[in-house]
């Protein structure tokens, strides 16, 4: 059981890498835009994935990081979507 644990938090670890990654690089090749419905959302699961996988090895600075950075991506899909006037 304690290996399919540790399996668990390296996929969830992996899963946010891939959500983070693959977010900057379609911003970055320009298939999408920083204020895009699909580049935010990518971030914030990319975000959430990696700070529950932060928590998970006792990451302190990882976890801290991508809480600051989930609360940018969160704010700015705020602004972005349901702000607008």
């Amino acid at each position: 059981m304690a290996t399919l644990r540790k399996y668990m938090g390296e996929v969830v670890g992996w899963g946010g890498a891939f959500f983070s990654l693959a977010a900057f690089s379609l911003n970055s090749m320009g298939l999408t835009h920083g204020q895009s419905v699909e580049y935010l959302g990518m971030n914030i699961i990319g975000c959430l994935l990696l700070i529950f996988y932060g928590l998970s090895k006792k990451a302190h600075a990882s976890y801290v990081l991508n809480g600051i950075f989930l609360l940018v991506a969160v704010i700015a899909l705020a602004r972005a979507y349901f702000l607008q006037v």
